[in-house]
This record gives C-alpha cells, structure tokens and sequence, in this order.
C-alpha cells in the first residue's frame, strides 16, 4: 500500500526552553495539531524533562505514528515518553511513566486514565470517545494475546487491561529506536513479541488537549 506523505519531516519541532539537549534525564515526545503547543503544556512538564514537540496530522492514518517518529529522531535522553496530544493527559503526570524505566524496573510503561465524570475528564474524553477506545482496545487485547502466544511467553501473570490505555508511554529509547513502527499498537505489540516488563500507571487528564 503506497503510504501517504509524511509531512511531519518538513516541520522542525520545538523544544521547551530547559533543559538543553543531551543533559536531559527524559525526553518528552509531544505530538500536537500544527507541531505547536501551549505554554501551560511546557510548563507542566516535570524539572529535568525536555519537551520535543513534533507536528501530527490527525487526519493521516499514520498520523500518530509520523509524529512520534519524527520526535523520536530529536531526541538524545535515555528514556523516552511519547504522548498523542488529543488524550489530555496532564503533562505533570509523565514522571508516573518515566521514573520505573529510570529505576529499571520496567521496559514499557503504560498510561491508564483515571476513569472520572468531572466536567475536566468529559471534556478531554467524552463518553462516545471511551466507548470507541474501549471497542479498540478489545481487539488490541486480543492482538496482544496471540502475539504473546506465538513467542512462547508465560501468559499466567495478570493480563494487560488496556480498556482505559490513554495515548502516552514511557520507554527505553534504545528499544523504541529499534522499532520500524512506533504507534501504540505496535510499540505493545513488540512488547508481547519480546517478551518487554509491561507495567501501567494511572494519569489524570489536563486542563484541555493539547493543541494551538
């Protein structure tokens, strides 16, 4: 199938002002409308996070994919937190993900939404919207399974609940930068392929999405 152009190349992201590159202890992929986000995003990013903000083209069906590819490249930290800006994850939140790579306690980390009824929560993830992520994720669910299966790995532990799996991951860049492909269902799916220490964390959501 001829892949659409990825127009993520012909844009430089921008960065959070601190700290510069190669010193940082994370970096932040942050996929948003137009490559831009606001300043209450950058803000919120935890001290010794860099903010790498890499243009999405939501209507791309490898959108996603594109841009956290393309941040991906930028980044030099060694632990790595992608985030699809439309989820409203509160950028405070990151460090949940990033701290048991760090310790090295995990390969992969996951972010749950905190399930709420709030007016913050509807807005930055609407009824409608749980229950097409719900659907999606199922066969994600299933897809894991038999990927896990077919490598051979013990599957007697708890199995990954993704029904409430927000866009936002945190990884080992040397991992993430060996994969052709860095969508969620296939960063997940290398995860069960490889045999990766999964964990999950819930986040809370932000003051909005994170877009212009």
């Amino acid at each position: 199938m001829e892949r659409l152009h990825d127009a993520t190349g012909d844009l430089e992201p921008t960065f959070a002002c601190s700290p510069p590159p190669g010193t940082a202890r994370v970096d932040a992929v942050l996929a948003a409308a137009g490559g831009r986000a606001p300043r209450w995003v950058l803000d919120r990013l935890p001290e010794g996070y860099r903010g790498v903000v890499a243009p999405l083209d939501a209507h791309a069906p490898d959108g996603l994919s594109a841009a956290w590819a393309a941040g991906l490249a930028r980044t030099t930290a060694p632990v790595v937190v992608l985030l699809d800006g439309r989820s409203g994850v509160d950028p405070r939140e990151l460090h949940r993900l990033a701290e048991p790579i760090a310790r090295g306690s995990a390969d992969l980390v996951v972010g749950l939404r905190r399930a709420g009824w709030g007016m913050t929560s509807l807005s930055c993830w609407p009824p409608h919207r749980r229950l097409l992520d719900a659907a999606a994720t199922r066969r994600l669910n299933r897809h894991l399974a038999a990927e896990s299966a077919a490598a051979g790995h013990d599957a007697s532990g708890p199995p990954l609940r993704l029904t409430d799996a927000a866009r936002v991951l945190a990884c080992r860049r040397q991992l993430l930068t060996a994969l052709d492909d860095t969508s969620p269902e296939e960063v997940l799916a290398a995860a069960a392929r490889g045999g990766w220490r999964v964990a999950q964390v819930p986040v809370h959501c932000g003051p909005g999405p994170l877009r212009r």
